[in-house]
């Protein structure tokens, strides 16, 4: 076997694509390359490092962040708070303003807003478009040494509730014609969708790794709104990146691409759910989650019209830098305009083109059923003006058949999933372990995921899953109106632990949920984005052994704690109560902030 052809197995393997007659005679001649050897240690790097690091580039940001936060290792944990009382934004994120970070609250003028304004405004913005068209510019810098700028130029067109179509030209003068070019292709209509870019390659074997043909995957029978390939709607309107939280910091008004616009500072991981629309498949640079980022949206949509991303000011920031060799200055290294923004004008169908024939084709199993009311119970109660839009059922190889109702109005969306023949082990509909209970009065109890954008109900005979772009107090409604009884989840399922505690309520961040094990309690903290971080607290008086080789004791509120960087968790002991907050998406100086006030 050739470099060239093991090369491209690898990669094939990396996206389970490789047969599995093949897997030896692969590995048989990668252990004896050495090259090959550290093409694939590289290929492994890229897939862990991609856009928002060091989380896994997904579509779908839910089972993304509830998978990075399982990752993260559990030191001893504390039972019993150290504060029952509400965290202030001005107090918990005093020690993250001192270490350099930015996003100390929405303000505008000498006053600060309500903390309402931002995250209300992008939930009522998105019934509002229709439609969108916009020419699309990007500008990314220090890719690579060899080419230091790299110049993207397309278009972007929406039409309500989920047809998208992002294309991209790659107008980068390369220094050889072995660099291949960056095209990229994004679109989705209906039940189909399908993407067209360059094979990932790692920087340090490029060019000559990268296969010179572009490769074209698609699905089809798509569900409407998938857990998995979800459409990249904060494009269009950002309500993954706001309606959480107004965490940020007001840059005023101006007028940006001939519109009235206003602006925002925030972090990279809080604007993942955008930067990942645009990047979604092809061979970008990495971005720290806390590098900054000045983004600017029309004032009345809210429509993104431009967005610049500059490096972090922090000493982890500078390592991780430094280790994927990043020459990064306090410029901008990443720069997305959107020109000639059109709101509900016509949107040609031409735009969202069908599947190419030349595409691998992967069948997600949903059949729309107009003809046919799909079967479950349905909400007597919805989000006024939400209109049906689709319906069917989807059946996946090894899982049971779920009938999928879904209600829009312009981008906003509502979507139920119900099942009578779920196996149990863990709830329906992808929550994840750590969840939170609500009251659904007359009719039992709900779970809500710790993001808060779905809520599971378990009943007899008949599992249900509510999710949707709208607030989580509106899905809780929805839930609440089916004329069935939520039962409690059994104790040996995953969520069997969840447990209604005290728990301190942290400005930016959604309510916790927690879940006790034995005599450790895990409290997962959730804001826009990807921001989150997980509390744990256990018995105990003294700090395990690190596992970071780049270990530092920091202090936290006059006690002597560990700070990890390569695995995000900030410990310490309290007494006989050992407690660690882990985030791979906050700063140390963000974490010790919160850490202080949790011990006032």
């Amino acid at each position: 076997m050739r470099c060239p052809d093991a090369r491209r197995a690898l990669s094939a393997a990396l996206d389970d694509e490789l047969a599995s007659a093949n897997v030896a005679v692969v590995d048989q001649h990668v252990e004896a390359c050495a090259a090959c050897t550290r093409y694939r240690a590289g290929l492994h790097r890229l897939r862990a490092s991609l856009r928002v690091e060091p989380v896994e580039h997904v579509v779908d940001l839910v089972p993304r962040v509830a998978a990075q936060l399982d990752a993260t290792p559990d030191p001893a944990r504390r039972r019993e708070p150290a504060s029952h009382r509400t965290l202030s934004l001005a107090a918990a994120f005093l020690a993250a303003v001192l270490a350099g970070a930015a996003f100390v609250g929405f303000v505008e003028g000498p006053e600060r807003s309500e903390a309402r304004d931002l995250s209300g405004a992008v939930l009522r913005a998105q019934r509002t478009v229709g439609s969108l068209h916009a020419r699309v510019v990007v500008t990314e810098h220090n890719w690579h040494p060899d080419v230091p700028e790299r110049r993207f130029a397309g278009s972007l067109d929406y039409r309500a509730p989920e047809s998208l179509a992002l294309h991209l030209d790659d107008e980068t003068p390369y220094p050889s014609p072995e660099w291949v070019r960056g095209d990229v292709d994004v679109v989705i209509a209906e039940n189909t969708a399908w993407t067209r870019a360059v094979v990932p390659c790692p920087r340090e074997t490029l060019p000559e790794c990268t296969p010179s043909a572009l490769r074209t995957r698609a699905i089809v029978g798509r569900e409407p709104f998938p857990d998995r390939e979800a459409a990249p709607l904060d494009l269009v309107v950002p309500v993954g990146s706001f309606a959480a939280s107004d965490a940020v910091e007001d840059l005023g008004r101006q007028r940006v691409e001939g519109r009235r616009a206003i602006g925002v500072r925030v972090t990279v991981a809080q604007v993942a759910p955008l930067l990942d629309g645009l990047q979604v498949v092809g061979n970008w640079r990495a971005l720290h989650s806390t590098d900054t980022v000045d983004l600017w949206l029309d004032e009345g949509a809210l429509v993104p019209l431009a967005l610049d991303v500059r490096p972090a000011e922090s000493e982890a920031r500078a390592d991780w830098a430094a280790g994927r060799g990043y020459a990064d200055d306090d410029g901008v290294i990443l720069s997305i305009r959107f020109r000639d923004v059109a709101i509900d004008g016509p949107v040609a169908a031409s735009a969202f083109a069908p599947v190419p024939g030349d595409a691998i084709v992967r069948d997600a199993g949903f059949v729309d059923e107009p003809t046919r009311v799909p079967s479950g119970p349905v909400p007597a109660w919805l989000p006024p003006g939400m209109r049906p839009v689709r319906a069917g059922v989807v059946q996946v190889a090894r899982g049971p058949a779920a009938s999928v109702r879904v209600w829009s109005d312009g981008r906003a969306w509502v979507k139920v999933a119900t099942t009578e023949s779920w196996p149990g082990g863990q709830l329906f509909g992808q929550l994840g372990s750590v969840v939170r209970t609500v009251d659904l009065g007359q009719h039992g109890v709900a779970y809500v995921d710790e993001r808060g954008t779905r809520v599971g109900v378990h009943a007899d005979g008949l599992d249900i899953a509510v999710s949707g772009s709208v607030a989580i107090s509106d899905l809780v409604a929805v839930a609440r109106s089916f004329e069935i009884e939520g039962q409690p989840v059994p104790a040996d399922w995953a969520e069997g632990g969840t447990v209604a505690i005290d728990r301190p309520d942290v400005d930016g961040f959604g309510a916790p949920a927690c879940q006790e094990r034995g005599a450790t309690i895990t409290c997962a903290y959730a804001g826009p984005g990807t921001r989150g971080f997980r509390m744990v607290e256990a018995p105990g008086n003294q700090l395990t052994p690190p596992i970071d080789v780049d270990a530092q004791a920091i202090e936290v509120d006059g006690l002597v704690g560990r700070w990890s960087p390569s695995i995000g968790v900030l410990e310490w002991v309290d007494g006989d109560v050992v407690v660690s907050l882990s985030s791979q998406t906050l700063s140390v100086g963000e974490l010790v902030g919160i850490a202080e006030v949790m011990r006032s």
